[in-house]
């Protein structure tokens, strides 16, 4: 800490730009080493793994970039060949990856309140960056859908079985070697049962995300592992890459969460026991798990009495299924004016978390997160604020959206609506509108 506050004491000297916030100082001063320290691990973590443009900003405040091959000509060059634009200009949203003059960029919020240090914000940064090198160098991985993780089959004797299989991958990591094998074999086995009970489209789809989210998950770990210094990053490591593997869940909740987990503790098995198998895997083509298993080579058994299992998943999962209506009903008692915008033609969708989106039904979606239709002048975007969706036939297709704010900001004017809140924008050409005590149905292009 006491080096933190001395570098934003120095300050970053800038010509002709506005002061930045300490949050903003912190988090600047600490991206060279950032830097330096990819320099020194990325060819022992992922082998071969190139590091693409990378940037880090605040909602409402700047975006520092940096090893971008074309930074935005209004973007302000700092040291360290950092670069400095608003936010608002290219709209960076969450833990992800963008495209900034054609470029992907791997991108992170500091702004959110979840970080107990700048090494755990990092190592999240590091990840997206080994998302970049497999969409731009590796361009073998197959990402997951997320319209599959909406619809995912909420049974309990999938549940029951999904969590067997999480404590079974630990054990393989961290218990017996001896027990290596009939662990592996009853986490193969429990595996082939679960396909006939989901379906094959939601095994490959938890395949999916195994595939393309293990190693990225496995590259943050092993950033968190080389640099975290206090007993609060230690406490956090174990948490998040461990625990959290075989906290129980039901239904969707934590799902896809839970396969990044899955899928690393494979990345870490292979890293174990294996040489030189990370180019390989990529060249296989093959999912991770199919991968992990080709080299293990388990057996199909007859799998243990599963019962306590079973017993517990009939009840949380009954509970988690009721949550759906819970939280529709929660959406739709908030306070302000509920207004839904009925789309004659589905707008253009440019993306949502789906990781926090939730479907109550096959045609309703709520979003908590993010939420992004439209283009051009027609635009709407929410940002860490409940919207839903009603949807046909897929979640793409949107046929309309409803969210809540303040009655006098909603401002319709020379058939336009717009809408500016702390969370919400909203700028929509429309036709017809009917309004009634606190609701507003508005027909929009």
């Amino acid at each position: 800490m006491l080096t933190l506050i001395i570098l934003v004491i120095m300050g970053w000297y800038r010509t002709d730009a506005q002061s930045l916030e300490p949050i903003d100082s912190i988090y600047l001063n600490a991206l060279p080493r950032f830097s330096e320290n990819m320099v020194h691990i990325t060819s022992q973590v992922w082998p071969g793994m190139t590091i693409g443009a990378y940037a880090i900003f605040r909602i409402g405040g700047p975006v520092f970039l940096k090893n971008h091959p074309e930074p935005p000509k209004s973007a302000k060059q700092l040291k360290d060949n950092i670069y400095e634009f608003s936010q608002s200009e290219y709209a960076l949203l969450g833990t992800s990856q963008t495209e900034i003059n054609h470029y992907l960029t791997a991108h992170n919020n500091y702004g959110q309140p979840q970080y107990i240090s700048a090494n755990q914000f990092y190592s999240e940064l590091f990840h997206e960056l080994h998302h970049v090198y497999q969409r731009t160098v590796v361009k073998t991985v197959q990402f997951d859908n997320p319209a599959e993780l909406l619809t995912y089959p909420e049974d309990y004797r999938n549940d029951a079985m999904r969590q067997y299989e999480d404590e079974l991958l630990l054990s393989m990591l961290q218990g017996p070697p001896l027990q290596f094998q009939e662990n592996l074999n009853c986490f193969y086995s429990s595996r082939l049962l679960r396909q006939t009970i989901v379906g094959k489209e939601y095994l490959d789809y938890e395949k999916s995300v195994e595939s393309c989210e293990g190693p990225a998950t496995f590259c943050e770990y092993q950033y968190m592992k080389a640099f975290a210094s206090t007993p609060q990053e230690q406490q956090y490591i174990q948490k998040r890459f461990f625990e959290m593997l075989i906290e129980p869940t039901y239904g969707r909740d934590g799902l896809r969460n839970k396969r990044l987990l899955s899928g690393m503790i494979q990345c870490l098995l292979l890293d174990q026991k294996l040489k030189k198998w990370k180019p390989e895997y990529y060249k296989s083509r093959l999912s991770l798990s199919d991968f992990f298993f080709s080299k293990f080579k388990p057996n199909h058994v007859l799998l243990p009495d599963l019962s306590a299992y079973l017993a517990k998943a009939k009840y949380f999962t009954a509970i988690e299924k009721n949550k759906h209506n819970i939280n529709l009903e929660s959406f739709n008692n908030q306070g302000g004016l509920k207004i839904t915008l009925l789309f004659k033609s589905p707008p253009e969708f440019r993306g949502f978390d789906p990781m926090h989106a939730e479907a109550v039904s096959d045609s309703l979606v709520l979003h908590t997160t993010l939420l992004k239709l439209g283009k051009g002048a027609n635009y709407f975007t929410a940002a860490n604020e409940r919207t839903e969706t009603l949807v046909k036939g897929s979640i793409w297709t949107v046929k309309s959206v409803t969210f809540f704010a303040p009655a006098d900001k909603i401002l319709l004017d020379n058939n336009i609506l717009k809408y500016e809140g702390q969370h919400i924008e909203v700028n929509w050409h429309y036709t017809t509108e009917t309004k009634t005590d606190n609701t507003y149905l508005i027909t929009v292009e």
